[in-house]
């Protein structure tokens, strides 16, 4: 794959080169460079691509588990999991 070739899949997927650094856990930067050929695109960049393109929903905001609400009354584990306890109950 070349940089050209990331340029068209890219496109082809309307994402930015913002929104493409994220989805490969890279910088802007980086994808720039290897569009435009200042730097080679690594070897392992079409397989990660190729799930950044089965996963990817144009328009959608993927949820994280730091920006998903608990349910009232739940703590959070210090592994940051639910443990489904109520904090200060009656004793």
């Amino acid at each position: 794959m070349n940089g050209k070739e990331l340029l068209k899949r890219r496109e082809a997927l309307g994402m930015s080169r913002d929104q493409m650094a994220k989805a490969l856990q890279t910088t802007s930067v980086s994808v720039w460079r290897w569009e435009n050929g200042e730097r080679s695109v690594p070897p392992y960049l079409p397989l990660a691509l190729e799930t950044v393109e089965r996963n990817h929903q144009p328009g959608a905001v993927k949820s994280t588990p730091a920006a998903r609400k608990r349910a009232p009354g739940q703590a959070s584990a210090s592994n940051g999991t639910s443990t489904g306890k109520k904090k200060g109950g009656k004793k």
